[in-house]
């Protein structure tokens, strides 16, 4: 779908030359793709393209890089976002890559992403347009309760989708029974942090920035909620060093009840891959589910 004239606009608005001496297209179909720009001053960038309803989800995404990077903890790719009713290109500088990550490095994330959950956020939970987890539209609408929040918005939200695609009783019922309990699980008033909201291990990029090697975050699926959250994703899909979980938890104040916090951020990113990938979720959703009711 490489639309050469939408990926020039952009380059124009933000400043930068307009001639690309090599591009690469690194994934995507036909109404998304990411590309990889050389330009002729020798830098590199990555741009993401979409047409149709998928430009929603790159206008949603570069809103949420632009949150992370104004709360100035956390390393995230500078960007521009260009929209011109047809096509949306969000151009984001090129991460070169870490040959090797240390713990001295995770242990400076560590510190950077509780940093970043304790900013002041506000008082409510929720976030001030509707995103996506993956594919998937994630509600976001404001409340004052974190139980109802999710309730609503993401348990609820997506049983709801899976009810629709004919999900069995293995997993309604559980599910059905958490949500009703919800409230022994987590807590109604966390600190509101502004989470990443899709925080697994191929968003969290080693990376060298200028002379040095850091963790940079890409790809976020933002809102603000308990902080754990992000961490319960975290442990999900290939998680980071032990030591980056430890310096995490002894910078944060806020311990109670963590193993089942954890468990219901868990299902519901579960809940999603059940909605986007199918029935070899089910057990994963089912097994969580009933988990959190023994407890």
């Amino acid at each position: 779908m490489r639309s050469d004239h939408a990926i020039q606009t952009a380059l124009k608005q933000a400043g930068l030359s307009t001639e690309i001496t090599h591009h690469r297209v690194l994934s995507g179909g036909a109404t998304q793709q990411v590309i990889k720009l050389t330009l002729s001053d020798g830098s590199s960038l990555v741009a993401k393209l979409a047409c149709g309803t998928e430009a929603e989800r790159i206008s949603a995404e570069a809103d949420g890089l632009q949150a992370l990077r104004e709360h100035g903890h956390l390393l995230v790719p500078e960007h521009n976002l260009t929209e011109d009713g047809t096509h949306a290109c969000l151009l984001m500088d090129h991460m070169r890559p870490a040959s090797g990550t240390t713990d001295q490095v995770w242990t400076r994330f560590a510190a950077e992403l509780a940093d970043h959950h304790q900013a002041p956020t506000g008082e409510r939970y929720g976030w001030g347009r509707d995103n996506f987890i993956g594919a998937t539209p994630q509600p976001n609408g404001w409340r004052d309760d974190w139980v109802e929040f999710n309730a609503e918005h993401r348990l609820g939200h997506q049983l709801r989708l899976a009810k629709e695609q004919s999900a069995g009783s293995k997993i309604t019922d559980p599910v059905e029974r958490v949500i009703e309990r919800l409230a022994n699980y987590i807590p109604r008033r966390p600190h509101p942090a502004l989470l990443h909201g899709d925080l697994w291990s191929g968003n969290v990029l080693p990376t060298v920035h200028r002379t040095e090697s850091r963790i940079a975050v890409i790809d976020p699926a933002v809102s603000i909620g308990d902080a754990w959250a992000d961490i319960a994703m975290l442990k999900l899909f290939g998680s980071p060093p032990s030591i980056f979980f430890e310096t995490y938890e002894q910078r944060c104040q806020d311990r109670e009840q963590v193993p089942q916090r954890i468990l219901v951020y868990q299902l519901y990113h579960m809940l999603n891959h059940l909605n986007l990938f199918g029935g070899g979720y089910e057990g994963s959703v089912s097994g969580i589910a009933l988990r959190l009711l023994s407890m």
